[in-house]
């Protein structure tokens, strides 16, 4: 049984070619030039004229498409064969974009994906389970499909705290606040952006002054800063 597991593990991790199409939802109309990311392998491809596209990947690793005007999305790789991803136009009303799934309900919706298809049961097995189950409580420990599960779902802890921290500390207000140069935003936000802890807590004020207070400090110490970030 032990011997079946590992020969399992490690067809999982058998990397092939995910060929494939990127169509407009609801069209037959393909898509241009998508980016599209392998986000447990850290690569990265485009597709070509028509839509068309190829990226290595592996059973159970998770390919984020991402495209201006279109919504993101997200797929598991659960099969070898070609496949059809179909992207959500984004639709703008007075300035305002309008996205048919959420950020945070999409990233969930394929931890959901994962669970259903038999990625995993449990992402931190009890010691109980274990010893009722140890057949599939050492699956839930070092399997190759709750592992990406655990993966993506760090990812996703990251991206949500990112979205949430965006919502509040962002260029627009920086540039409000501070009549900062644009060629200088990028720096300033790489040297001062806070933590989600800080944003949960902190008023409006505390946010204002915080950039304030940050900005005096990168005028004066610009120079410095640019050799930490080098570093």
């Amino acid at each position: 049984m032990l011997c079946f597991c590992l020969v399992s593990v490690a067809s999982a991790q058998q990397l092939f070619t995910v060929k494939g199409v990127v169509f407009k939802k609801n069209s037959p109309t393909t898509i241009a030039y998508t980016s599209i990311s392998n986000l447990n392998r850290k690569t990265e491809v485009l597709s070509d004229q028509l839509g068309g596209f190829n990226i290595q990947a592996a059973i159970g690793d998770s390919l984020l498409f991402n495209k201006s005007e279109y919504t993101t999305q997200v797929i598991v790789v659960l099969k070898y064969s070609d496949q059809s991803v179909y992207m959500q136009p984004v639709i703008h009303l007075d300035q305002v974009t309008i996205k048919d799934v959420s950020k945070k309900q999409m990233l969930n919706d394929v931890m959901t994906d994962y669970k259903r298809k038999g990625q995993y049961s449990s992402l931190s097995p009890s010691v109980g389970s274990v010893l009722s189950s140890p057949l599939n409580g050492l699956y839930e420990l070092f399997g190759k499909g709750p592992e990406q599960a655990r993966k993506f779902q760090k990812y996703t802890k990251e991206e949500l705290e990112r979205v949430e921290v965006a919502k509040r500390y962002n260029k627009p207000l920086i540039k409000k606040i501070t009549n900062m140069p644009d060629e200088d935003l990028e720096d300033f936000m790489i040297n001062f952006t806070p933590n989600v802890e800080d944003i949960r807590i902190w008023t409006d004020y505390d946010i204002i002054k915080y950039v304030q207070r940050s900005y005096d400090y990168f005028k004066n110490n610009r120079g410095t800063l640019k050799l930490q970030k080098l570093n």
